[in-house]
């Protein structure tokens, strides 16, 4: 099954701290919902369970949580 990302589009970067803080609960409500089609794409059941999936995708998340202006650029640790 092949993805193609051309027509996902960048969303501007939030006007408030409140809209940030949104929009990051609606990706994780999304990538939780997407956890069991990730898991059949790449057959990681007798790897990692959905559970360690959630809570990993929490830690990455909560890593940010410091952060009080939106306009900040966060940058990827390597």
């Amino acid at each position: 099954m092949a993805f193609t990302l051309r027509s996902v589009k960048v969303p501007p970067n939030s006007a408030s701290l409140e809209e940030a803080r949104s929009r990051v609960f609606d990706f994780f409500r999304q990538a939780c919902r997407s956890i069991p089609t990730i898991m059949d794409i790449y057959n990681l059941d007798d790897v990692v369970t959905k559970s360690e999936l959630r809570s990993s995708i929490s830690s990455e998340i909560r890593k940010n949580s410091h952060v009080t202006n939106p306009k900040i650029k966060i940058k990827k640790e390597r």
